[in-house]
């Protein structure tokens, strides 16, 4: 059950559901999970709020979009890079540059998961 925090500037807040799908869409992709295993939340910042470079590692970016992601152990590397990958792969289809876009992966072990039941 991975779970994405997504963080980005207040003047993407109209594409909130495209940009939601296309998380989704990449980590359906990526970690072959289910489609409504979908938990997210967006924190929309005003401009100076996200500090970045602009040029590291070898990027050209003129906005960001911090995506970070929080899953179980036991997924491998091929699965959360291709994730990552997947997920920028959707965002570009919305028109978000590739280098505007940095994804990050944290694991948790399973005693640190509880979704509701007993």
């Amino acid at each position: 059950m991975p779970h994405a925090r997504i963080d980005l500037h207040r003047v993407h807040q109209p594409q909130l559901p495209e940009f939601s799908r296309a998380v989704l869409a990449g980590m359906v992709k990526g970690f072959d999970m289910p489609a409504d295993d979908l938990f997210q939340v967006f924190r929309f910042h005003e401009p100076g709020e996200l500090v970045y470079s602009p040029t590291f590692p070898e990027q050209q970016r003129d906005d960001i979009i911090f995506v970070e992601i929080v899953a179980q152990v036991g997924y491998t590397d091929e699965q959360k890079q291709g994730a990552m990958r997947s997920i920028v792969d959707e965002l570009e289809t919305l028109g978000v540059k590739r280098d505007n876009v940095l994804c990050v992966m944290l694991e948790v072990h399973g005693a640190a998961w509880h979704a509701g039941k007993s």
